[in-house]
């Protein structure tokens, strides 16, 4: 559970008297129980607090103090309306910013959840892939259409472009463009190329925006003309902030600034 006050980001931490630890609220599927109502329930159970939902961060694996396998999965969320009361199962509830809560959290893989949440505050780049060759003129499968010499240019340009954006990771089209984009910077950041059907052409905006919502880290992502476009008029129909023209030059970057998970504002960025 995480909100933003004049004194910035907080997280939501437990204090359990069984166990006198300080973890992230989590707790057990009731029968039959679909994985997000029970996160939602049992936060509110624990914290008093009832809350949105945003995007799955990660799960986790680990043993307990009997030697029990878990695996737990866990969201983020926004709290709308609650108050906390002491219970015989959860006796504190403490906001703390990220350092404060890296420090009293009892757990490592806890503590390796609240880094995974940290990153979903980090942008995504989503580009247009630069220039290729002519579409009516190339007689194979198009998704095998490359870049001209001139959009090899404009994929070297973001390199400098984004270098000082954190890049964790670099998603793709399968287009073959597409790839070729985005490969400089996934050379020069030492990640590899994740091509995703999402992101090809003709993929639906729900489909792009699903994932682009649920990819934590400083993300730069390749993607065409039709998808762009509508992922960025569906973020304004939705009151996301539009900095800049409504432009889709090719080569071109749409930066989605992110606040836990949340897109708040979209700018765009002229081709390099």
């Amino acid at each position: 559970m995480r909100r933003r006050g004049v004194d910035g980001v907080r997280f939501a931490l437990v204090h359990r008297p069984r166990y006198d630890d300080w973890t992230l609220p989590k707790g057990k599927a009731d029968d039959g129980e679909e994985d997000r109502t029970t996160a939602l329930r049992e936060v509110l159970e624990e914290t008093g607090f009832r809350c949105d939902l945003g995007p799955k961060i990660t799960s986790v694996r680990y043993t307990d103090h009997l030697g029990r396998p878990k695996n737990v999965g866990y969201w983020l969320m926004y709290p709308l309306d609650g108050v906390f009361l002491p219970n015989s199962e959860v006796d504190e509830l403490r906001w703390a910013d990220a350092d404060e809560a890296r420090s009293l959290l009892t757990y490592v893989h806890d503590r390796a959840v609240l880094d995974t949440a940290l990153a979903f505050d980090r942008p995504i780049a989503l580009v247009r892939h630069a220039k290729a060759g002519d579409r009516d003129a190339w007689t194979e499968d198009d998704r095998l259409r490359p870049l001209t010499k001139k959009g090899r240019m404009q994929a070297e340009g973001l390199v400098g472009l984004f270098e000082d954006l954190e890049v964790d990771r670099v998603l793709s089209s399968p287009s073959v463009r597409c790839v070729q984009t985005v490969r400089p910077v996934a050379l020069a950041r030492h990640v590899t190329v994740e091509e995703r059907p999402e992101l090809e052409e003709g993929a639906s905006v729900s489909a792009a925006l699903d994932l682009l919502r649920s990819t934590g880290g400083g993300v730069v992502a390749s993607s065409h003309g039709d998808v762009i476009p509508a992922v960025v008029t569906a973020l304004a129909t939705h009151g996301v902030e539009v900095v800049g023209p409504l432009e889709w030059k090719k080569g071109s970057t749409w930066l989605l600034e992110r606040d836990g998970g949340l897109i708040t504002s979209v700018r765009y960025l002229p081709p390099p």
